[in-house]
């Protein structure tokens, strides 16, 4: 038998190629196209260049961080804006473009360059975009508070990254245990950690660890800060406070409810407010000694849908109300109450003298924060979380996690990016910045388009820096092994009264399940 062959020629087999190739590519744009995702977006989990332009934003950077492979991988992010770091530079701006030049730029020596030879590199490039004219323009000094981006991953890996440049400053891990981390607090303290059943305490300049203590119970759902202070809840409705860098005999208070959604902290520090899945909002306060400040009630229940801004406490409910509460007296005051009419289930965006509010039906409302009155309204807008505020636009994530742009002075909807890999949302109230975080690590930060320095939603007044001494940490530390007791917070302690010290463990009479002993701490709330 003959078996006849036949040679194929290399043209023939190169277009033979080319037309496979070609219809799998328009396949795979006829996949993209149907599914309304760009191509890059597919490729990459990011809002590419011509999406971002479209909502008139720009990238000012992009980075990598290392998650773990197994389990939750960022649990939380924060901005924060430190008023001790401040960062000089020289401006100058013309018709169309904006030049900078840092005082903190090293020279070749490696060395800063100061203000003064920013300013002469400022002058020398706008005089070559001038062609030699070096009239017409003005070189000013702008400073700027130095604004970090802390990420804590499910492992426990804290980083603090800078929230302009994207550069990393530090990255901690908080120790090795199989159990995860929960969502982190920060504070001029430093950045507080719940890692196990241990509590961390991590300083903003080195990263170092200034604090590791054992947790009383075992489980914890998340922490907030008021000044030095720490309030932890846990699972089962109860919480505790710690100190940190200072100590105090033990305290503990019993919520109607279990803790849900993360706590929030008043700008300054002195409030922090804390939900439950029954209806209620704890409001504690720091000062010499922890307290609950005010207890206020929804009735309906309220999943995770807590704010703060402008120094007031915003609430939602289940049943789609939105009470805004300050602290201003111990029994605090109801600003105002919105009636959505739609379930709640993510926290609004207050930012100046507007309130953002995204119903779980996909509406969009603005508010007025002085009297609590629509704006305006998108009915099935399919907004999830409302994340930023720039250019006019109020930034969203919606419910197929994409960023969507709406003008949040008249509610127009404006353009939107293809779908992204989304980790939670982080919300930004404080700089007209746009950060995504995606479930891979990847995070990206957005600015307006030429908007090259930070706008501040509130200006912060830069602190004069000390003269440098060198100092001991006074925080309290345990061992890294844990072996140290738990329970020793100081004081002199009896062997003959109780393990807290001596006297009641509770302090001064004060019933941690919400009664007291004493006229001077009675709880106004009565007993949950």
């Amino acid at each position: 038998m003959r078996v006849r062959t036949t040679r194929l020629s290399p043209a023939y087999l190169a277009r033979m190629t080319r037309n496979l190739l070609t219809g799998w590519s328009v396949a795979v744009c006829g996949l993209a196209a149907s599914l309304a995702i760009p191509h890059a977006s597919i490729a990459l989990g990011q809002v590419q260049p011509d999406e971002a332009a479209r909502m008139g934003l720009e990238n000012a950077w992009q980075a990598q961080m290392q998650l773990p492979k197994a389990g939750r991988g960022v649990v939380s992010s924060h901005l924060w804006v430190d008023p001790k770091i401040s960062k000089q530079y020289a401006v100058v701006e013309l018709a169309d473009r904006t030049i900078r030049v840092s005082a903190d730029q090293l020279d070749r020596k490696g060395n800063p360059i100061g203000l003064e030879e920013a300013k002469k590199q400022a002058q020398e490039q706008a005089t070559r975009l001038m062609f030699g004219k070096s009239d017409g323009f003005q070189v000013v000094e702008v400073t700027v508070p130095h604004v970090s981006l802390v990420v804590v991953s499910g492992d426990g890996m804290v980083h603090n990254l800078d929230a302009e440049t994207g550069n990393l400053i530090w990255a901690t891990s908080c120790g090795r245990t199989g159990a995860p981390a929960h969502p982190a607090a920060v504070s001029p303290a430093g950045v507080t950690v719940i890692h196990g059943t241990e509590l961390y305490l991590i300083d903003w300049a080195t990263g170092n660890q200034l604090m590791r203590r054992k947790l009383r119970s075992g489980s914890s759902n998340a922490v907030a800060v008021c000044d030095d202070i720490a309030f932890v809840s846990d699972f089962q409705g109860q919480v505790e406070a710690y100190g940190l860098g200072r100590t105090f005999t033990p305290w503990a208070y019993v919520l109607n409810g279990r803790a849900v959604g993360q706590p929030v902290t008043t700008a300054d520090h002195a409030f922090a407010a804390i939900a439950t899945t029954k209806g209620y909002a704890y409001i504690f306060h720091g000062g010499e000694k922890p307290s609950v400040w005010i207890r206020y009630e929804t009735k309906p229940a309220i999943s995770g849908s807590i704010s703060v801004g402008n120094g007031a406490f915003y609430v939602a409910s289940t049943l789609g109300v939105l009470g805004k509460i300050t602290a201003d007296d111990r029994l605090g005051t109801v600003r105002w109450e919105f009636r959505a009419g739609k379930s709640v289930a993510r926290p609004a965006l207050v930012v100046n003298d507007q309130v953002f509010l995204a119903t779980e039906a996909g509406d969009f409302i603005a508010i007025d924060d002085s009297d609590g009155t629509a704006q305006w309204s998108l009915p099935l807008a399919r907004v999830s979380t409302p994340i930023a505020v720039a250019n006019k636009n109020v930034y969203c994530i919606t419910s197929s996690n994409q960023l969507l742009a709406i003008n949040s002075e008249t509610g127009r909807l404006g353009s939107q990016s293809g779908v992204i890999n989304l980790n939670d949302p982080v919300a930004n109230s404080i700089t007209d910045r746009v950060y995504l975080i995606t479930k891979f690590g990847q995070v990206q930060c957005l600015r307006p388009i030429g908007g090259i320095l930070p706008n501040l939603v509130t200006p912060v007044v830069v602190e004069e820096k000390p003269e440098e001494t060198a100092t001991e940490s006074t925080a309290p530390t345990t061992s890294p092994s844990g072996d140290s007791n738990p329970f020793d917070f100081g004081g002199d302690a009896d062997s003959s009264e109780s393990p807290f010290g001596g006297g009641d463990p509770f302090g001064g009479g004060t019933d941690p399940f919400g009664g007291s002993t004493t006229a001077d701490d009675a709880d106004p709330f009565g007993s949950d």
